[in-house]
């Protein structure tokens, strides 16, 4: 009965490779954001939009003058028909030219199923040939 463990045995090399390498699927969304935060001692603010979305960050099309690392909050516009949902100790984790993105380090229970939602309604299949796994389960 060999053969029955063998087609029993994962694949795990075929698995990896479905999986994506974030932690969670970020989706295409666009809202306004707005963003503060402190540098030194100067005071950091900007307006954006909203590029993609994900229950653990997000990439802004804007510009930032905080520095790699920094710590940011957050105010987006989600037109969900509640108050803009603000987000405090955001981390900036990349930035180019006119984009940055950030990282939701902490967020209330509350903030995540929040932002699960917004994910959640704008997820869309594409087509069959790109097969990668929108969540994983931790």
């Amino acid at each position: 009965m060999k053969l029955s463990h063998l087609a029993l045995k994962p694949t795990h090399q075929k698995v990896h490779s479905l999986l994506d390498r974030r932690y969670a699927e970020r989706v295409a969304f666009r809202c306004q954001i707005t963003y503060s935060g402190e540098e030194g001692a100067r005071i950091v603010t900007g307006e954006g939009t909203l590029k993609n979305l994900s229950k653990t960050g997000c990439k802004i099309l804007g510009t930032t003058t905080s520095s790699l690392g920094g710590s940011l909050t957050l105010h987006l516009h989600l037109a969900d028909g509640q108050a803009p949902l603000r987000l405090t100790d955001v981390i900036v984790t990349s930035i180019e030219k006119g984009t940055f993105s950030v990282r939701f380090p902490s967020l209330s229970s509350t903030d995540r199923k929040r932002l699960q939602n917004v994910v959640w309604k704008n997820v869309s299949l594409s087509s069959g040939h790109d097969r990668r796994v929108a969540f994983r389960i931790v």
